[in-house]
Formats: structure tokens, C-alpha cells, sequence
């Protein structure tokens, strides 16, 4: 009897990943926010430099995937990001004050795929892979106190990045579990910048950059139980 009431334990488990069930969730990522005071001196002048600066950053991902065959889903996910940054600057030689204000959205979309190996009724090891691409949008203003201002425009070019990961799911009930991952991804990106000052003509330019990055994810997963005859 005991043994047969932890085999339907552990079925009522592992049976969330079986073919035809579905994923549902959302993981946070890269939540943080900054606020800092700086003082900087040179040994041939006897100007002070001052800044003061405070910047808020957070990703969201949601994703769908279904069980193509036991224990492998596939389907894609959906990243949501947002920066925005405000600094002040200033020095003991001026009465002149710049402040700089950034907004950065972005979202990427690509496919992904989640293999569960191993574990028990209370949880189970994955291993994920990834693509995405890139959509971002960044805006940079700047004013001084004297008058003058400037704006900055990112217009993409492409951007794109591929990881892995690997991680743990809990579950706090048969149907919905926690989790936590860590991997490792690389991306290239290319962005021509419009700089327009006020006032004044402006001028146009290119930045290209690679990226390697080790990415720390929590999240909420739901498993849909796919409509089987016998299962309930």
C-alpha cells in the first residue's frame, strides 16, 4: 500500500512533463537599482568634480512551451527590459551644471527549448537553451544650466543573443513550481546613434559590440495537463 501510494506520488509529479502537457511562466532577471555620489581631484588643478547619479534596471521574461515528447518542451519566450538613468555633474571652477536623463527599452523574442531530467515528486532538474532577438529603443537627453541641450537617438541595427542554462524547479503543488537557473549567453549588437545639440547640426555615428554575460534567473512556472484519456 505505501509503496503504491508513492509511485501515484511521484506520477502525479514527473506526469507535468510528459508529451502534450504545456509551460506557462515568468522569470525575473537583472533587478537593480543604483543611486551614487562621486568626488574626483587632480594633482594639477584644484578643481572638484562632483556627480550624482541613480539609474533603475529590471527584465522580465515570459514564456509558453509545449511537451513535444516526455520531458522536452519547446515553444518561445518573450524578454522585456527597461533602464533609465538620471546623472548630474558639476565642478568648482564652473557655475555651469549638466544633467543627463536615458531611457532604454528593449524586448527580445526567439525561441527556446527545456529538457527535465532526473528529480522527484518534489522537483526536478532542467537544462534550457535559447535564441533571441532584438528590439530596443534608447533616448538620451542633456541640458545645462547655461542653456544648452542635446539629444541622442538609437536607431538598431540588429541585435541578437544565444545561451544555456541550467537549473532547478520546485514544486509547491503538483502543478506549479519555483525556480532558479544560472548559464551563460553572448549576444552581438549594432546601433547607429543621432546626435542632435541644440544649438547647432549635429552628427551621425555606428557602435558595434560583443557580449558574454552569466545570467541569474528566479521564476514561477505553471504546467497545463494536456487532455489524456485517463488522466485527471
Amino acid at each position: 500500500m505505501f509503496l503504491l501510494a508513492g509511485c501515484l506520488s511521484l506520477l502525479s509529479a514527473v506526469s507535468q512533463t510528459a508529451k502534450g502537457d504545456k509551460l506557462v511562466g515568468v522569470s525575473f532577471g537583472a533587478l537593480s537599482y543604483n543611486n551614487s555620489d562621486s568626488k574626483t581631484t587632480y594633482s594639477n588643478t584644484p578643481t572638484i568634480y562632483d556627480g550624482k547619479s541613480n539609474s533603475f534596471s529590471i527584465s522580465i521574461t515570459p514564456n509558453v512551451a509545449w511537451f513535444v515528447t516526455d520531458n522536452l518542451a519547446v515553444g518561445g519566450l518573450l524578454g522585456l527590459n527597461f533602464y533609465t538613468s538620471k546623472n548630474k555633474n558639476s565642478n568648482t571652477s564652473s557655475s555651469t551644471t549638466t544633467e543627463n536623463k536615458n531611457n532604454e527599452p528593449s524586448f527580445y523574442i526567439g525561441p527556446m527549448a527545456r529538457y527535465y531530467f532526473g528529480g522527484s515528486s518534489k522537483g526536478m532538474p532542467f537544462a534550457q537553451a535559447n535564441v533571441q532577438f532584438g528590439f530596443q529603443g534608447q533616448k538620451t537627453t542633456s541640458t545645462t544650466s547655461s542653456g544648452g541641450s542635446s539629444e541622442t537617438t538609437a536607431k538598431p541595427k540588429g541585435d541578437w543573443n544565444a545561451g544555456a542554462a541550467v537549473g532547478y524547479e520546485h514544486f509547491i503543488t503538483p502543478n506549479i513550481g519555483l525556480y532558479a537557473s544560472v548559464g551563460f549567453n553572448y549576444g552581438q549588437s549594432k546601433t547607429t546613434y543621432e546626435y542632435r545639440p541644440t544649438p547647432g547640426t549635429g552628427y551621425d555615428y555606428t557602435y558595434e559590440y560583443s557580449n558574454f554575460n552569466i545570467p541569474v534567473n528566479v521564476g514561477l512556472q505553471v504546467h497545463i495537463l494536456g487532455n489524456k484519456k485517463g488522466r485527471k
